[in-house]
This record gives C-alpha cells, sequence and structure tokens, in this order.
C-alpha cells in the first residue's frame, strides 16, 4: 500500500511541476489579456504595414516602409535621422565564405540545406536573394535614428531592432514586432515630460546580411559617444511563438539582471542562455556593441522556429498572446531604463546565477554564492563517504563502494559550479537535494521527512529542467539535445527513488 501511495505522490508531483514548467515559457491566454488597450491595437497596425510582404534591404518594399516609419517618427515629435550606408556583394560573399569556413559538418549540412531551400546554389545567389540586389554589385542601406534628450542626463540608453527581413519572409516575427514595439514605446514617451537618461532609438537595416547597419552606426561614433552609451536594449526573434526571453546578457550582469527584476515582473531569463548561443555561433546586432564592451539585454522570441525566415513569418501567422507579450515587454523594460533608473547607480563588477520559477519570478544569485555551494555540497560528500567507508569497515563488509558516487557528485558540484557557475544550478540543487534525502534516510531512518525531501527535490528539479528541456525541444529543434538533458534529473531521482523504494520495508519493520 505505502509504494502505492509513493507511485502516486510521484506522478502527481511530476504532473504539477511540468505544468508549472513549461507555463513558465508560455504566454498567458488572450482571454485575460487586455487586448483592446489602444497601445497593442497601434502595434498590430503598425506590423500589419511592417510585415505585408517580405522587404529585403533593397527593395521598393523596404522603400516604403521606411517612408511610413519616418512619417510615424517624425509625427510623434522626435528628431529623425537616416543613416545610409554602402556595401557590395562581393563583401557578402567573402563574410558567408568566411563563415562557412569556420563550420563543422553538421553545420554545413544546415547551411547547406538552408541554401537549397531559398533556391541558391551558390554564395553570391544567396545573398542578392536575402539582400533583394538581383542585379549590380552594390547598393545602400538606410538606418532610422531617433533621438530624445535630457539635460540632467548623464548616460544614454540605445535601444535597438532590426526593419530589414530576408528576402524570402515578411518577417513578422523577424523582426516586425519588435519595430512596432518600438514605436509603441516611442509614442508612450510622448506622455512623459522628463526622463533619466537620454535615448537613443536605432532602427538598423542590413541586418539579415551580417549586421551592416549596426555595425555601421557603432562605427561612425566617437569614442565620448561610445561611453556615454550605459545599456543597449536589443529586440529579436527566432520564431513567432512562446514568450521573449532574455537569451544574452553582458558580462557581470547582477546588479543589472536585479534592478530589472526588482522593478519589472514576468521576466523570463536562465543564466546559461548564452553558453549555448554563443556554441551555435549566432549574432545578433547586439554583438557590435557587446564586442565594444557595452552592457545590454538582449531578447527574443525562440518557439516557432519553423516559420523563421519563411513565407508563413506573417502577421496572421504570429501567435497573438505571443505579439501581446513581446509589445509589452519592450514598452515595460524600456520605459523602466530611460524614465525610472538612474544607471549611475548600476555597477558592472558581479556575475549572476539566474533562473525563472513560478510565482516567486526570477531568482538571481552571484555567482560567488554558488561557488560556495559547490564547494559545501563537496565537503558533505566527503564526509558521509567517509562515514560510509567506516560504516562497512565496522560491519566487516570487504568489498563496498557506496561512497565513490557521492565523492564523484561532490567533486562534479564543485568543479561545475566554479568552472561553469552559468549553469551551475542545474546540478547543485539537483545534488543537494538528493544528499540530504539519503543522508536523513540511512543515517538517521526517518523515512518520512527523506521522503518530503525526495518530494521537494523532485519538484524543484523539475521545474528548473522542464522550460529548459521544453525550450531546447521547441525553438533549437533538437529532441536529441533536449533528451539528453532530460535524463540528468531523471537518473539522479531514480536512483534516489529506487533507494526509498527499498526502505520501505526496512522501515516499518525498524519501526515496529
Amino acid at each position: 500500500m505505502t509504494r502505492i501511495i509513493l507511485s502516486l505522490i510521484l506522478v502527481v508531483v511530476l504532473g504539477l511541476s511540468v505544468y508549472q514548467g513549461v507555463s513558465m515559457v508560455q504566454p498567458t491566454t488572450m482571454t485575460t489579456l487586455p487586448t483592446k488597450e489602444t497601445g497593442y491595437l497601434n502595434v498590430q497596425k503598425a506590423l500589419s504595414i511592417i510585415a505585408a510582404k517580405p522587404h529585403p534591404t533593397v527593395s521598393t518594399q523596404q522603400e516604403q516602409i521606411r517612408r511610413y516609419l519616418l512619417t510615424e517618427i517624425q509625427a510623434m515629435g522626435y528628431h529623425v535621422i537616416e543613416q545610409p550606408f554602402l556595401f557590395t556583394i562581393d563583401e557578402l560573399v567573402a563574410r558567408q565564405e568566411k563563415i562557412y569556413s569556420q563550420l563543422d559538418e553538421y553545420q554545413r549540412r544546415a547551411f547547406d540545406a538552408e541554401l537549397a531551400r531559398v533556391g541558391a546554389k551558390t554564395f553570391e545567389e544567396e545573398v542578392r536573394i536575402r539582400s533583394g540586389l538581383k542585379q549590380g554589385n552594390s547598393a545602400y542601406g538606410t538606418n532610422i535614428i531617433a533621438k530624445r534628450t535630457s539635460p540632467a542626463a548623464k548616460n544614454t540608453i540605445l535601444i535597438v531592432a532590426h526593419y530589414d527581413s530576408v528576402g524570402t519572409s515578411p518577417g513578422a516575427g523577424d523582426d516586425g514586432m519588435a519595430v512596432a514595439s518600438m514605436l509603441q514605446l516611442m509614442r508612450d514617451l510622448t506622455q512623459v515630460t522628463t526622463i533619466k537618461n537620454n535615448v537613443i532609438f536605432l532602427l538598423t537595416d542590413g541586418e539579415e546580411l551580417g549586421l551592416l547597419g549596426a555595425n555601421y552606426f557603432a562605427n561612425q561614433l566617437t569614442d565620448e559617444e561610445l561611453q556615454s552609451i550605459s545599456l543597449v536594449l536589443n529586440f529579436e526573434a527566432r520564431g513567432n511563438h512562446g514568450i521573449p526571453v532574455l537569451f544574452e546578457t553582458s558580462a557581470q550582469p547582477y546588479a543589472l539582471m536585479t534592478a530589472l527584476n526588482k522593478n519589472l515582473s514576468n521576466v523570463t531569463a536562465f543564466s546559461f542562455t548564452p553558453l549555448i548561443y554563443d556554441i551555435l555561433q549566432n549574432d545578433t546586432d547586439y554583438t557590435v556593441f557587446k564586442e565594444k564592451g557595452i552592457a545590454g539585454l538582449n531578447f527574443a522570441v525562440v518557439q516557432g522556429f519553423e516559420h523563421y525566415h519563411r513565407m508563413s513569418d506573417t502577421l496572421e501567422n504570429l501567435s497573438p498572446e505571443t505579439l501581446f507579450q513581446y509589445q509589452n515587454t519592450v514598452r515595460k523594460v524600456g520605459y523602466y531604463f530611460i524614465v525610472q533608473q538612474d544607471m549611475e547607480l548600476l555597477g558592472h563588477n558581479k556575475d549572476a546565477v539566474y533562473f525563472p520559477l513560478p510565482i516567486y519570478g526570477l531568482v538571481i544569485i552571484p555567482s560567488d554564492i554558488t561557488a560556495v555551494l559547490g564547494i559545501s555540497i563537496l565537503i558533505l560528500c566527503l564526509f558521509w563517504g567517509k562515514h560510509l567507508f567506516h560504516h562497512q569497515m565496522n560491519r566487516n563488509v570487504k568489498k563496498s563502494y557506496r561512497q565513490i558516487p557521492f565523492i564523484f557528485i561532490g567533486l562534479l558540484c564543485a568543479i561545475i559550479s566554479i568552472k561553469i557557475p552559468a549553469l551551475s544550478y542545474l546540478i547543485t540543487i539537483p545534488c543537494l537535494f538528493l544528499l540530504i534525502s539519503h543522508i536523513i534516510l540511512f543515517k538517521f531512518n526517518r523515512f518520512y521527512l527523506a521522503l518530503i525531501i525526495t518530494t521537494l527535490g523532485i519538484y524543484f528539479s523539475s521545474l528548473l529542467y522542464t522550460p529548459v528541456v521544453y525550450l531546447i525541444n521547441s525553438g533549437l529543434q533538437s529532441l536529441l539535445f533536449a533528451f539528453i538533458i532530460a535524463l540528468i534529473p531523471t537518473i539522479i531521482w531514480s536512483i534516489n527513488y529506487w533507494c526509498l523504494w527499498r526502505a520501505i520495508p526496512h522501515s516499518f519493520t525498524k519501526n515496529r
């Protein structure tokens, strides 16, 4: 009977935690959202114009969108600058060749498949399709720059999105909804009389061709102008479903993340995602500014990858829930840093580990605390291993290696927490619950207390891993990678649950 109850507890806990874990990376349903809010309706209207057709850099459609954006921004009272820049097909081809030469075999197959999908046989054909430049060797792209300054402000917030699409997509997700949301943020700010920081709105062109607009803009800045930019907010998309995820930050983001989390709710971020982003060798407009040492936050939608750079990336296929939450994030994050946050108070001298939990929100921990946790687990494992060794010696057991797995767990936690703190929580937190449960069960013979600790461990482990596995599978389209990640907590808690299962008769016999 006890084993049946134990099985039911496992099923209920897993079901609840998986449901909550998936819910953390899904947008709120439309029935509970204020969809008649004027700002949201403005975003929808703007996006219907921006994403009506594919609009690569060299196209009449892009010219029409540029005129539309200029008219809208000027009508708000902003001073707008057009910043043209020259590029050549030869430069774009050379860039593609360089990238291709650095890819492994798997990445090259994916690259070749993309060329075949758009109907290109050579790099030149691919960049002509992507850029819209069907004839000739050179053309111009044009950045759109709008500024607002305050006499008392010393720092500048740079807000970035690209308004070009690839030649094979209308770009509703990538990156039309970011541009439409930025327009509404500009409109929101016209209702504010004072701001704490200067702001530059940068709508880049040629992002899809290799960050051309962002590079040109950054290269035109003086050292003084670069130093005045205290934060870059970049908004991107790699799909058209899900929630906007803060997938990349600048180095040592503890103060920045703490301020963001303290003043804004519903921010979803995982400290390990920059590691995956770097492995995938992707880049965004923020890459340009990150390389110059400027702090930043990089947001993107990563689900719905099947529509990415395809003709199906339309307003009709864009999830309304996603659009609402995305524009809400752009407007709230932008408004907060421009109007409310004194950037002079934010330092950049401490790394952070962060992850979301339901109800509570974003958990942010200094990296040195995670290192202390990892080392503490190692020390506890060594003491427990020593106890197991002496226990077997006292019982005259000649060969037993029960202490070895715990020593391995301790070493693993310590090494990961020091070497890779950004993802250490995925290992240290489950292992800490596992270790405490094991000690309570076998040293103190407290079955029910061990069961409670194990249940909590399974619950929190599932909360930590479920959104990660879900995003990897749905966002990166990598079922194998997601399966491998899911194996980690499965193995940890299968072993512990097996120990509990075996301990049931022993525990009841002893209690009698």
